[in-house]
């Protein structure tokens, strides 16, 4: 019996707990700066080992080289899981299909641009050219402010 509502409590707590995080995830969006670009990478319920290397790696290139880009809030990089309840309306946002890095430009609060970084999926194998490739997208779009 103890066992039973033990099951119960952690259940309920993992889902109101991901519910919080998904309800701020979606609050976060709607409160943009006024000029910033926004680096998401949107993933599923499910993840494979491809989609956590490219978690990783997108945010491992992120922090190398966006320190101070990050903490003016010009740039942030946000994680959201699009299966997760407020989030749907990102996979026909930027017509998502898979695991996805997608850049959205930010103008006076506005999103004016956006790109899915499709590239990544051919240099998954190759770590260096992967972030180079990250690397050069978010400093065009960071230009672009």
């Amino acid at each position: 019996m103890r066992i039973r509502i033990l099951f119960y409590i952690t259940l309920v707590s993992i889902f109101f707990t991901s519910d919080i995080a998904n309800v701020r995830a979606a609050q976060d969006t709607e409160k943009l700066a006024s000029n910033q670009v926004i680096a998401y990478y949107f993933h599923g319920n499910f993840r494979c080992a491809n989609c956590y290397n490219i978690e990783q790696f997108a945010k491992e290139a992120i922090h190398q080289n966006f320190k101070n880009e990050l903490a003016s809030g010009k740039l942030s990089f946000k994680i959201i899981n699009i299966e997760g309840r407020g989030n749907e309306h990102f996979v026909n946002d930027y017509r998502l299909y898979t695991k996805s890095l997608v850049l959205s430009l930010v103008k006076n609060g506005e999103e004016v641009d956006s790109k899915n970084l499709t590239r990544i999926w051919e240099y998954l194998r190759n770590k260096a050219r992967f972030q180079q490739y990250v690397k050069d997208e978010i400093t065009d779009y960071l230009n672009r402010l």
